[in-house]
C-alpha cells in the first residue's frame, strides 16, 4: 500500500478548480447553474442506458459536483450520487494518481478528447483495471462547464493481454533457445515475421541476409514454396520438404523444412523448422553411390548392370531396337595380380574401366561384375556387323600394354555376347546366355568373342536338369543344414550361429549354394528349400535345448521370394510350435533387396516376427537401394555389414563407410555385426570401430552340426573353468 499524501501535495487542489469554476460563473447565481441536479442525474441515466457495459459520469465544473451512474459505481465500488472530484480521485490506485491527475490538467487545458487507462483500489482492497475516456463542454464563452464520458473496467481484457504477451515471450525464447533454425513467416504476404539466431546463421551461409529475406527466396523454385503455402493453408502444417541449396562458398546444403501455422502477435503465421540433413543426405547418396557403382573403379555394379539391363528390354520392346550385352574377362589378370601384387592388380582394373569407357557411348553402359569381370550394354547395335566391329575394338584395346607404377602389364580379354531381342528372356537369362558364350571364348583359346547360338543352348538344357534334380533334392534327403559360427568381436568366443543350406547331390557331390540357390529364388524352390531349412534348425535347436547346451540364438535366411508368397509367418511360427522352441531362439536375415520387394506386405510380416520376439538381423547392409527409414520401418535388431565392405577395409572409401554404418547402427541401438572376416587385419578393424561380433572364415569356415556342438560345449567348458576360477 502506497502512503497517503499531505494536503498540501494534493495533485488536483479542489480551492483551484473551484477557483476557476467561479471565474466560469462569477455573475450568476445556483439557480443558473447549466444544469441543476436533478436535470443533471437525468441525462447521466439516460447517456448510461445508451452505453450498455459502461458507466457514464459527469463533473459540473461550475458547481463542482460529481455524478456517477449506477454502472460506474459499481465499477469503482462506491455508492451512487452526487460526490466530488477529490473522492473520485481516492478511488484511483495510490501509484496512478498522478499519472490521472496530469492527464486531467493536460484534458482541461487543451479540451482534446480525454483517454485513459488506470488501475483503482475498490473499498475492499481488490485492484482493477479500468479506462476512462471523456470530453469537455464549453459555453458560449469558451469556457469549460462540464467535462463528461465513460468508465469501463478493462480488467479482464489487461490480464489476458499481459498473459499473451507473456505467452508470447515464453515462445520467443522457446524459439530462441531452439537447437535448429527457426523461421517465422506470414502465408499472406511471404514476408519473415521473426528468425531466431539460428535461423540468421544458417541464412548467412546462403549469403541471404534476414532483413531482405523472403521464403519463396529458399526455395528451390516457385512451385515448391506453392505447394508448401498450400499444405500449410490447407491442412494447417506441412509434409517434410527437402530442398537442395548451395553456400554462399558454393557446397551444397540440404534443408528439411517442417511447417506448423500458430497464432503469433495475434495473427495467423507459419512455424518453419530448418534442418540441416546435409550429413545424412551425402551419406545417403555414399549407400546409393556403393549400390550402384563399383567402389574401385566407379563404373557400374552388378546390381546396377541388372537395372540398366531391364530398362535396356522395356525400351527395345517398345522400339524394336536391339541391343548387345558383353561379358568381358581379363584372360592374364590373376598372374599380373598375383606377381605384380594387389596395388598394381586395383589400378589396371581402374585403367580398364577407363580403356572401355572411352570406346563406348554416352547411352552405353559399362560395369564391373566381379573381380576381372568387366560387362557392357551396347545400345543401338545390331547383331552382326555393329556388335563384332566394337567387340574387337575391346579386344585391341585391351591387348596394348598397360603401364602401371613403371610396370608392363599385358592382360587382354575374351568377351561372350548375347543379342536382344534375338536371345530372349529376362536380364539374368541374358546373362546367362553372355556367360555361356564367355566360357565359350575361353575355350576357343582367349583374346576372342562368342555369341551365344544354339550350340549353347545345350548348357541351358544342363540348367534345366539342375532345377529338376533341385525340386527332387527339396522332396528327399539330399538337403542338409551347415552353421557357420558367429564371435564376440571382443573375447572371439562364439556366441551364435547362421545356418546355411547345403545340396549333396547324388551323382555329382555337394553343390555350389552360388548354383542351386539362385536357381532356387528364380523357380520359387526357395519357399520349400526355406521350409526344409526352417525345419532342420528348429530341430537342431530343440534338442540342444533338451541337452542344456547354449548355443545362442540360431539365424536363418529368408528370401525376397519367400515373403512375397505370404507364407513366413505361417512356416516359421508352424516350426516353433512343432518344436516347443521359444521364437527368441531363432533370429531371422533378410536382405536390403529383399525389403525393398513387395515393401507393405515385407514390412507386416517382419513386424509380426519382431512383435513375437524374433530378432531381425539386415543383411548385406549397404548394397542395397533402401534408405535409413527402413531400419525402423523394418523393426531391425542387428546390422551384418556386407563383406565387400570388409574384405576392402583398406580401401579408404570402404572404410570410411563402413565406420559411418557402425555409427549409424549405434545411434539406433543396432548390434553390428561383420560378416566375410577373413584377415586378423580386418578383425581388428571391424573390432575397432565398433562391430560386436564378427564372422568369416578367419574364425570359422560353415561346419556341419556336430562340429557347431562340440564348438559351443569348447565354449561353455570355457566359461565354466573362468567361473570357477573366479
Amino acid at each position: 500500500m502506497g502512503r497517503r499524501l499531505p494536503r498540501r501535495k494534493k495533485l488536483i487542489k479542489t480551492s483551484g478548480l473551484r477557483a476557476r469554476a467561479r471565474t466560469v460563473a462569477h455573475d450568476q447565481t445556483a439557480d443558473e447553474s447549466v444544469f441543476d441536479d436533478v436535470a443533471f442525474a437525468k441525462a447521466g441515466l439516460e447517456l448510461a442506458e445508451r452505453q450498455a457495459g459502461y458507466g457514464a459520469w459527469f463533473w459540473n465544473l461550475p458547481t463542482g459536483s460529481f455524478y456517477m451512474t449506477p454502472n460506474a459505481c459499481a465499477v469503482l465500488g462506491v455508492e451512487v450520487g452526487i460526490s466530488e472530484f477529490e473522492s473520485i480521485m481516492a478511488a484511483i490506485h495510490e501509484d496512478d494518481r498522478e499519472e490521472v491527475s496530469n492527464k486531467v490538467r493536460q484534458h482541461l487545458d487543451s479540451r482534446e478528447n480525454y483517454d485513459l487507462a488506470c488501475r483503482i483500489r475498490r473499498p475492499d482492497g481488490e485492484v482493477r483495471w479500468i479506462r476512462a475516456r471523456g470530453h469537455v463542454s464549453i459555453d458560449a464563452s469558451g469556457e469549460p462547464v462540464m467535462f463528461a464520458g465513460s468508465i469501463e473496467d478493462t480488467t479482464y481484457q489487461v490480464e489476458t493481454l499481459n498473459e499473451l504477451q507473456r505467452s508470447e515471450l515464453r515462445f520467443r525464447s522457446l524459439i530462441d533457445s531452439a537447437p535448429f533454425p527457426v523461421v517465422i513467416t506470414r502465408p499472406s504476404d511471404k514476408t519473415l515475421r521473426y528468425v531466431n539466431q539460428r535461423a540468421v546463421d544458417l541464412l548467412d551461409e546462403l549469403g541471404k541476409p534476414a532483413d531482405t529475406l523472403s521464403v519463396p527466396d529458399l526455395m528451390a523454385d516457385k512451385e515448391t514454396y506453392e505447394k508448401l503455402r498450400e499444405q500449410l493453408l490447407a491442412k494447417g502444417s506441412t509434409d517434410n520438404f527437402e530442398l537442395s541449396l548451395k553456400r554462399a562458398d558454393g557446397t551444397p546444403l540440404w534443408l528439411l523444412i517442417k511447417g506448423l501455422i500458430v497464432d503469433y502477435e495475434g495473427e495467423p503465421c507459419a512455424y518453419l523448422i530448418l534442418l540441416d540433413v546435409t550429413e545424412r543426405r551425402e551419406l545417403e547418396q555414399k549407400l546409393r553411390t556403393q549400390a550402384t557403382s563399383d567402389p574401385l573403379t566407379g563404373v557400374a555394379n552388378r546390381t546396377e548392370l541388372l537395372s540398366q539391363l531391364e530398362f535396356a528390354i522395356s525400351v527395345s520392346n517398345r522400339t524394336d531396337e536391339g541391343f548387345a550385352l558383353l561379358l568381358l574377362d581379363l584372360d592374364n589378370f590373376k598372374m599380373v595380380n598375383d606377381t605384380r601384387g594387389h596395388s598394381v592388380g586395383d589400378k589396371l582394373l581402374v585403367e580398364t574401366s577407363k580403356r572401355l569407357d572411352a570406346l563406348l557411348r554416352t547411352t552405353d553402359t559399362v560395369a564391373r561384375i566381379g573381380g576381372d569381370e568387366f560387362a557392357i550394354i551396347a545400345r543401338h547395335l545390331d547383331k552382326t556387323r555393329g556388335v563384332t566391329v566394337l567387340a574387337q575394338k575391346i579386344i585391341d584395346s585391351l591387348a596394348a600394354p598397360f603401364e602401371i607404377d613403371g610396370v608392363t602389364a599385358n592382360v587382354g580379354c575374351s568377351i561372350g555376347i548375347a543379342h536382344y531381342p534375338w536371345d530372349k528372356g529376362d536380364p539374368e537369362l541374358l546373362m546367362q546366355h553372355a556367360d555361356l558364350a564367355l566360357y565359350r571364348a575361353k575355350d576357343e583359346g582367349r583374346g576372342c568373342f562368342h555369341m551365344f547360338d544354339e550350340e549353347l543352348s545345350r548348357a541351358v538344357h544342363e540348367r534345366m536338369d539342375m532345377e529338376r534334380d533341385l525340386r527332387v533334392a527339396v522332396e528327399t534327403d539330399e538337403l542338409f543344414v551347415m552353421y557357420q559360427p558367429r564371435f564376440d568381436a571382443e573375447t572371439r568366443e562364439p556366441v551364435a550361429g547362421e545356418a546355411l543350406a547345403r545340396w549333396k547331390h547324388p551323382e555329382k557331390g555337394l553343390v555350389s549354394p552360388g548354383i542351386f540357390i539362385p536357381i532356387a529364388e528364380e523357380t520359387g524352390l526357395v519357399i520349400d528349400l526355406g521350409r526344409v531349412v526352417l525345419d532342420q534348425v528348429v530341430s537342431d535347436i530343440a534338442r540342444w535345448r533338451e541337452l542344456g547346451l547354449d548355443v545362442g540364438p540360431m539365424s536363418v535366411n529368408i528370401s525376397a521370394v519367400h515373403l512375397a508368397a505370404g507364407c513366413v509367418l505361417e512356416d516359421v511360427f508352424g516350426a516353433l510350435k512343432k518344436y516347443n522352441v521359444p521364437a527368441k531362439c531363432l533370429q531371422v536375415e533378410v536382405t536390403e533387396s529383399t525389403m525393398i520387394t513387395d515393401e507393405e506386405s515385407a514390412s507386416s510380416q517382419i513386424k509380426a516376427l519382431a512383435d513375437a520376439g524374433i530378432h531381425i538381423l539386415i543383411d548385406d547392409f549397404g548394397t542395397g537401394y533402401s534408405s535409413l527409414s527402413y531400419l525402423h520401418r523394418f523393426h531391425a535388431h542387428e546390422l551384418k555389414i556386407d563383406r565387400s565392405f570388409v574384405s576392402n577395409v583398406a580401401e579408404a572409401t570402404s572404410a570410411i563407410l563402413a565406420r559411418q554404418i557402425v555409427s549409424i547402427g549405434k545411434s539406433l541401438d543396432l548390434k553390428i555385426v561383420a560378416e566375410g572376416v577373413e584377415t586378423d587385419a580386418q578383425a581388428d578393424f571391424m573390432t575397432a570401430i565398433g562391430c560386436d561380433e564378427l564372422q568369416g572364415f578367419l574364425l570359422s569356415k560353415p561346419i556341419e552340426r556336430p562340429e557347431f556342438e562340440e564348438l559351443m560345449r569348447g565354449k561353455a567348458e570355457r566359461v565354466a573353468a573362468a567361473a570357477q576360477k573366479a
